[in-house]
């Protein structure tokens, strides 16, 4: 029976190897998606997926292989998959995307230099809907009731 190499290791380091193989492994999850076709769209963002049926055989079958490896790392390590609950995920997501609806406000636009008045009556209002909406949906991924929004428009 050969020596397990990661028994004099510390849990610092065991903890800073699960962070990257846990990250990689989500950043595969996403790679899987796009090899399988999405497109995702919306107001101001789409993708685009050009990627040919080769190009997504070949990016499954690498991504298998990278799967493999994490298998064995994983286990070698007597690691247990992370799980990441959606509720938790949309809550994260919306509080992080918060602080930059923030500095679209025209005070914090400033810095740029000096906004229209105009710009700034218009843009502030929409910014503070948007702040709004994001709150509630971080409040429904916490499981809170929001209120009713309000329409700026």
């Amino acid at each position: 029976m050969e020596d397990d190499p990661f028994a004099d290791l510390s849990e610092a380091h065991r903890r800073g190897i699960r962070t990257t193989l846990v990250f990689v492994d989500e950043a595969l999850c996403e790679i899987e998606q796009w090899a399988e076709g999405r497109e995702s769209r919306s107001e101001l963002y789409e993708e685009e997926n050009a990627l040919s049926a080769e190009q997504r055989r070949l990016l499954l079958e690498e991504l298998a292989g990278m799967r493999r490896v994490l298998a064995e790392l994983r286990d070698a390590l007597e690691m247990e998959p992370e799980h990441v609950s959606a509720a938790a995920a949309v809550h994260a997501l919306s509080c992080s995307v918060w602080p930059h609806l923030v500095e679209l406000k025209g005070k914090h636009l400033r810095r740029y230099g000096d906004v229209p008045s105009e710009a700034v009556a218009y843009l502030n209002p929409h910014v503070e809907e948007l702040i709004a909406r994001i709150k509630r949906i971080a409040d429904i991924a916490r499981g809170r009731t929001p209120h009713e929004p309000r329409n700026h428009k």
